[in-house]
């Protein structure tokens, strides 16, 4: 469960800026002051809520937690070091919209984004779709997660235009699925032909992304945001195939 929140910038001392975090370490305990978190930083906005920076693509930080006194009582916050701080434009009262997604290295929860608040649910409904979808696929398997970073390329570069480049990038995502995953699973007996056919699938959808390959619809940006939504689910699919047991990866590349 990948947590969506506005946080406000309460605080400066010892070199760093203070995101009070104090409703997500509320609903879910176990973060800790020391503990790391992760998180995809959206936009920024100062303390008139004028927009001062938005990243595409979202910028993916980890950074450690710590307190600040703010308001007669202590608060858990993302410590931003100073020179992070001016590099993201990041000033006291300041409010930044961030994607929690795991700590210590641990996935918060996959597959759902849990908006804190109303502003937090606004950003959500801001994102497309294909981005809210891969804002859910935040996993542990690291294969599966490099496929996603592609992913994450080609739908900010379709979001600009460039849909040559965004049909790269998903080339590139399948192909790792092909090269990385697919020859490390196995399977319980009764399903010893899923690779083959997962590699058959994989091949079909590249298909629609190779130049001079087939393009179904009336363009080709609408067969690249096809295959990367087709490719978001097949990567949802097998991540959840994980995490049920009904396929394995072998030891050699697990965390």
């Amino acid at each position: 469960m990948p947590v969506l929140i506005v946080a406000n910038i309460i605080g400066f001392k010892n070199g760093s800026y203070y995101a009070n975090i104090n409703d997500v370490c509320n609903l879910l305990p176990h973060i800790k002051e020391g503990g790391s978190i992760k998180f995809y930083i959206i936009e920024v906005r100062d303390e008139s809520g004028r927009l001062v920076n938005k990243f595409k693509p979202f910028r993916e930080l980890s950074l450690k937690i710590d307190t600040y006194f703010y308001y007669n009582s202590w608060h858990k916050c993302i410590s931003i070091p100073v020179d992070l701080a001016s590099e993201l434009n990041i000033g006291v009262n300041y409010r930044i919209a961030v994607i929690l997604t795991a700590y210590e290295g641990m996935p918060l929860l996959p597959f759902e984004i849990r908006p804190l608040t109303y502003d937090a649910r606004n950003v959500l409904e801001s994102l497309s779709r294909i981005q809210t979808n891969l804002l859910m696929l935040c996993l542990k398997q690291e294969v599966l997660n490099k496929a996603v970073s592609y992913l994450w390329d080609a739908s900010f570069r379709l979001e600009e235009g460039d849909i040559e480049g965004a049909r790269v990038s998903v080339r590139n995502s399948l192909q790792v699925l092909l090269d990385e995953f697919v020859p490390v699973i196995e399977v319980r007996e009764e399903s010893e032909k899923f690779p083959e056919k997962l590699k058959g699938l994989i091949n079909k959808l590249r298909e629609f992304v190779h130049y001079g390959g087939p393009h179904p619809g009336p363009a080709p940006k609408t067969t690249t945001e096809m295959i990367i939504s087709m490719t978001i689910e097949l990567i949802r699919y097998l991540a959840k195939s994980l995490e049920a047991g009904t396929i394995f990866v072998k030891p050699t590349i697990q965390e």
